[in-house]
């Protein structure tokens, strides 16, 4: 007899729940999600499925904070099997999701768009010890690393970090390839080079530390490292790069903000 597998539900079907796809989850689950018209459909051939029991294990929140504003207290339509909530939504507090899908199943996950490859680096939080158990850890360990916290204001924080971060990154990477490329007109310069260049430096160094060393061993006196590294230092963009941070995570906090100020 087949072992039955866990059900999961995506509210939300937009670029993260897709990259939430990975192989193993795909592999290992039934997953259904609700389309732009409300109608249920199977990840799997994308089609609308009419007989449903709602027996889900697993509900994943991937909506906007101000849609589940709106309409959060519709999903108790689908509580029928005491789901655990997955919520991956910015500055929406375990107690507000709780209070308004009246369960304490709920737990707030931040992964990122690199789940997709199994590599993404998800902080974890929910206030039920009890239902971070061997089976949804199983779960969360499709999308790459995991990291647990005690702490909830910690899940802002990896929002600005984790969540945002690989857009801020693919944002400086790419405004490097632009820039190199500018040097001149006949350059031959290709992307994939540079960005290889990126990887093998990460290769080489596995902490602030490291980095500060190799900076230092390049950077010789009067030379041509030095010339560019005291131009960004001139530039403070260690503050620039701090502000962006921190503006992600203050807008992150004004969510939870804004979400208890309209309860």
């Amino acid at each position: 007899m087949a072992t039955r597998k866990s059900q999961i539900l995506f509210i939300g079907f937009g670029h993260l729940a897709k990259s939430l796809l990975s192989p193993n989850l795909r592999k290992n689950y039934l997953i259904h999600y609700i389309n732009s018209k409300k109608s249920i459909c199977s990840v799997k051939d994308k089609k609308i499925i009419k007989k449903l029991d709602y027996n889900y294990d697993y509900i994943f929140l991937l909506i906007r904070p101000d849609v589940f504003k709106k309409i959060g207290g519709d999903f108790q339509f689908f509580m029928n099997n005491k789901p655990t909530i997955i919520s991956c939504m910015a500055g929406v507090s375990t107690s507000s999701i709780s209070q308004k899908l009246n369960s304490k199943k709920v737990i707030r996950i931040m992964p990122n768009i690199m789940a997709k490859k199994s590599l993404s680096q998800t902080y974890i939080y929910s206030k039920n010890k009890k239902i971070i158990d061997k089976n949804f850890k199983d779960l969360i360990s499709s999308f790459g690393s995991t990291i647990f916290t005690n702490n909830e204001d910690d899940i802002n924080v990896a929002t600005a970090v984790f969540g945002s971060g690989p857009a801020f990154i693919a944002y400086i990477i790419n405004t490097y390839l632009i820039a190199a490329k500018k040097l001149s007109s006949k350059s031959k310069i290709k992307d994939f080079d540079l960005i290889k260049l990126f990887q093998n430096v990460l290769e080489l160094n596995n902490s602030s530390e490291d980095l500060e060393r190799f900076v230092m061993a390049i950077a010789s006196k009067k030379g041509t490292t030095q010339a560019g590294v005291k131009y960004l230092k001139s530039q403070n963009i260690k503050k620039t790069i701090y502000t962006t941070l921190d503006r992600a995570y203050k807008r992150a906090k004004e969510l939870s903000v804004e979400k208890k100020s309209t309860k």
